[in-house]
């Protein structure tokens, strides 16, 4: 059976060979992330492009959380718009309330 480590080490490889790094689930990212930080490089030349596809792996986990947080973003503000809209609601029935309110105790005065 072959070491974990080499099997994952090839399928890093593949990835971007075949530039299949984008289309990888979240968790093979990490595995992958893993297996690029914790082997072990004697080779100058190969250190590097090691370096390197962890450098892009880490770029596509964070382009993926940026996207989320556009998304988590978009509806914040969705949210806050209605709570805006709300507000201004209750503050037009607030003012018109107090008007009500001054021209029933005004009424009385007018009568006489």
């Amino acid at each position: 059976m072959p070491d974990p480590w080499l099997k994952t080490h090839d399928e890093v490889m593949t990835a971007f060979r075949d530039g299949k790094v984008k289309d990888a689930t979240d968790d093979q990212l990490a595995a992958w992330l893993q297996n690029l930080a914790t082997g072990s490089v004697p080779n100058d030349t190969i250190r590097h492009a090691e370096i390197i596809r962890a450098l892009a792996i880490n770029h596509a986990q964070m382009a993926r959380v940026i996207r989320g947080l556009e998304g988590t973003m978009r509806e914040l503000n969705a949210a806050n718009a209605r709570t805006q809209t709300a507000v201004q609601r209750l503050t037009f029935v607030g003012i018109g309330l107090a008007f009500l309110q001054v021209l029933l105790a005004l009424l009385p005065l007018l009568k006489h």
